[in-house]
């Protein structure tokens, strides 16, 4: 009696488990099904959320926790670990895990039968039956390797899954701080297009007072209107550019745009062209440096070796597919009223299976050949790198020339203006001017945050936590 109470016992805890996960596989099914209705509602964020003045730090921290790839990626780890626990199901009793090697089913049943009758008394038959039931324990005792190097290759992958999840978030990090800089310089460069519009709008009507005084021509008022017209232009242009940038910054994020105005998002500064938002510190490495670090800790680069060694494990297991397999068996079987056990010893090897199992080995060859791409992910590591580490260093000497042609545009401009009210100077000479001052600002503008972006390729390729450290920094456009 104690035999079977502690069988019931571990079929009852068995069972208890196996209710369980059913119970939180339907709590799943019913929290996820509402997302896979055709009319299937979006949900807005909380009117609390307010993100306007957030800085890069918390919006890379919303898009880690928001993003679907990162979603996606985490569930990839998770899976590739049940995959690898469930590997244990099948080891033998000599390994690393032998309390999984047994195999312990229990069966019942009731059967009857008539006797063999006379067709016409078919329907006055009588049954007689009865029950049983067995009890069967099955012991894979050694397997030639199968489980170890299919275990190895488990291991890998989940390696890889979570290389793979931080590749994902350095590449959401990126995008987010490139979005987020890009609208910045956006935004700036949308004020260098008022200030261009406020400037020859403040000339034309220099110019329409000329003509009223008799000072110029028709075609000297014609023109222009024509500039003025076209920085008009620009200023659309340019707030274009920042409805783009807004957009972007709201995919970048996963937010619906259709529930989440990007206003909400990021909002314009009104300093934008006389101060640039700096959330990285200068970095000082050179590719060569950048590189040797990125050969241990850049995810793209460990993801890439972590799939050789697992396409490496599978060749071991299909290898090990051709050998034979060794196991043992033991059951009870009750026939009422009769009861009855057996134990067996079993060896099996496959001798010829239409060269199924041998081709197995050549495919996982290949699979391996072709995931020993390690070196082609390194090179294109540390060509990114050396584009990051260039884009990085002329973006600061960028800035550097760009302060002092902003000066010298700007005196230049001031010099050019006076000039045109003593006569001295043309509509040509005014206008040129303009463009040199519009385009020295522009440069100065999108040298700095061209050198941010820079500095977020750098952390996303090498693999290392970026370090904010959020300053404001004068353009010194006015020296």
């Amino acid at each position: 009696m104690r035999f079977w109470a502690k069988i019931w016992a571990a079929a009852g805890f068995l069972a208890l488990t196996g209710c369980t996960v059913i119970r939180e596989a339907h709590e799943a099914q019913e929290r996820l099904s509402p997302k896979g209705a055709d009319d299937a509602a979006q949900q807005e964020l909380p009117k609390a959320l307010l993100m306007e003045r957030w800085s890069l730090r918390n919006f890379v921290e919303f898009a880690m926790t928001n993003r679907p790839s990162v979603v996606t990626a985490a569930l990839a780890v998770e899976d590739a670990r049940l995959a690898l626990k469930a590997l244990a199901a099948d080891a033998p009793v000599l390994s690393d895990t032998p309390w999984t090697a047994p195999k312990l089913s229990l069966a019942g049943g009731h059967s009857e039968a008539s006797d063999a009758v006379h067709p016409v008394d078919e329907l006055r038959a009588s049954t007689r039956g009865n029950a049983s039931a067995s009890l069967s324990l099955d012991l894979l005792i050694w397997d030639w390797g199968r489980y170890g190097a299919e275990a190895r290759e488990g291991a890998e992958k989940v390696l890889a899954a979570e290389q793979n999840l931080i590749d994902v978030g350095y590449t959401v990090f990126y995008e987010v701080a490139s979005a987020y800089f890009t609208f910045l310089e956006r935004e700036a460069l949308l004020e260098v297009a008022k200030t261009n519009e406020f400037d020859f709008a403040e000339h034309l009507r220099q110019v329409q007072q000329k003509r009223q005084a008799g000072e110029a021509q028709e075609l000297d008022v014609l023109q222009g209107q024509l500039d003025y017209s076209r920085a008009c232009e620009q200023t659309v242009a340019a707030q274009r550019e920042v409805m783009t940038a807004r957009a972007e910054m709201l995919r970048v994020l996963g937010l619906d745009a259709a529930h989440y105005s990007g206003e909400r998002v990021i909002a314009a500064r009104p300093d934008a062209l006389t101060t640039a938002v700096s959330e990285f510190p200068l970095t000082t490495y050179d590719a060569r440096e950048a590189f040797e670090f990125a050969c241990t800790n850049a995810p793209a680069i460990r993801l890439a070796r972590a799939k050789l060694r697992a396409a490496s494990a599978h060749v071991d297991y299909t290898i090990a597919e051709l050998m034979p397999e060794v196991s043992a068996s033991v059951s009870l079987n009750w026939t009422d009223p009769l009861w009855l056990w057996r134990w067996g010893l079993n060896g099996v090897q496959s001798l010829f299976t239409g060269f199924r199992k041998t081709t197995a080995v050549e495919r996982a060859v290949v699979a391996m050949e072709s995931a020993a791409a390690v070196d082609a992910t390194e090179q294109l590591i540390s060509c990114d790198l050396e584009l990051a580490i260039a884009e990085r260093d002329n973006a600061r000497e960028a800035r550097a020339t760009a302060q002092t042609s902003v000066r010298q545009a700007r005196r230049n401009l001031e010099t050019v203006t006076k000039r045109y009210r003593l006569g001295e100077a043309d509509r040509v000479d005014f206008a040129d001017a303009m463009k040199i001052q519009v385009g020295s600002l522009g440069n100065l503008v999108s040298a700095f945050y061209r050198r941010q972006r820079a500095e977020a390729a750098i952390f996303s390729l090498v693999g290392t936590l970026p370090e904010y450290r959020e300053s404001v920094d004068k353009l010194e456009v006015g020296e």
